[in-house]
């Protein structure tokens, strides 16, 4: 089975490239592969039940490395939560945070959160313990991850993203200040896991706003805050995760943000295509559609499609994989017919 050494070997050494297959298992988009999770409730809330499921996946998929692989997954609200708001969890869907900022003007009277101690954080310590005490038992060691959602991201969920975009006309100088304090939480948060985990191997950053606002916006707004979370983590494998659409001018944005490898989205941004504008400067995470044959198609298809993928990516490092996470319904026999491509090459 795959391991993050691979995944380091593959990223550090530009000189070989080769293919490694990898599945995305931030939940829910293995659920079809492990046969349905039918209470959302007891998988973010019972470490044995999330720990099993996580595990199973790596059982049914032995060829490809597993990413984050086993981790106290809490859906994408954790760093939010540490501002207040709302939590509301649902037994069919992902967890959902309410506003905290209702106008720009609170953002003067907002305090910073301690990293670590506040909202979700120390739930996620917790959980990722009590794994790591499991799978120790176990004979397992368990990988060295830790993750954040990016600076406009928790932005954008503490202001209600219509907000957050205004502000950018309306209140330009208070979407500065909460953007810096945002990115020190953040960094701050990033270190108390990599102190937790014995230093972090793999740091992912997941931004989808860098997709959703102008060049000049990206440019002015967000691009320092990237720079500075990225750039606080120099040994790390570095990922940056957005699957949207990117203009040329947030490519080139992209390729300055100090990240190593690039969560794409293959539905929007084929990889042939791709590959012809960011060359070797960054690694490419993808390569198959989501919606297209991994999740409607037949495994021939996905093989076809596969080799096709393949053969774009001659003489590249890649990481093989949907270009996002996988739908839900997406098969564990497509999946698998991914996988034996990638490794019968």
């Amino acid at each position: 089975m795959p391991t993050y050494q691979d995944l380091i070997s593959l990223v550090r050494n530009p000189a070989e490239p080769r293919v490694l297959p990898v599945i995305w298992d931030f939940f829910p988009c293995h659920a079809g592969a492990v046969g349905g999770v039918p209470d959302f409730f007891r998988y973010y809330f019972d470490v044995d039940e999330k720990l099993a499921i996580q595990l199973k996946l790596m059982a049914l998929l032995p060829d490809a490395l597993i990413l984050p692989g086993a981790f106290p997954d809490l859906g994408v609200i954790v760093e939010v939560s540490a501002f207040g708001g709302r939590l509301q969890w649902f037994r069919d869907g992902a967890p959902y945070i309410a506003e905290v900022i209702h106008d720009p003007s609170d953002i003067d009277h907002l305090r910073p959160p301690r990293p670590g101690e506040d909202g979700l954080m120390p739930l996620q310590l917790t959980q990722r313990e009590t794994m790591r005490r499991k799978l120790q038992a176990k004979g397992i060691e368990m990988e060295r991850w830790a993750m954040c959602m990016g600076p406009a991201e928790v932005a954008g969920l503490l202001m209600g993203y219509e907000r957050f975009y205004l502000a950018m006309y309306d209140a330009p100088e208070r979407l500065h200040k909460l953007m810096g304090m945002v990115t020190e939480l953040l960094i701050e948060w990033l270190r108390v896991q990599d102190a937790n985990v014995g230093g972090a191997e793999v740091v992912c950053v997941a931004d989808h706003v860098c997709s959703q606002v102008t060049p000049d916006q990206l440019r002015e707004f967000v691009l320092p805050h990237e720079q500075a979370v990225f750039g606080a983590f120099p040994d790390a494998v570095r990922i940056y995760h957005n699957e949207g659409r990117h203009s040329d001018d947030h490519v080139d944005m992209v390729l300055d943000f100090g990240a190593d490898v690039w969560h794409f989205g293959s539905d929007v941004h084929p990889l042939g295509e791709l590959l012809t504008k960011v060359g070797d400067r960054i690694v490419l995470f993808g390569g198959l559609d989501p919606h297209g044959v991994m999740r409607h198609g037949t495994p021939d298809a996905v093989r076809a499609a596969t080799r096709q993928v393949l053969e774009q990516a001659a003489g590249h490092r890649l990481l093989l994989s949907t270009g996002t996470g996988t739908t839900p319904d997406a098969t564990l026999e497509n999946q698998r017919a991914m996988v034996e491509t990638a490794c019968s090459v």
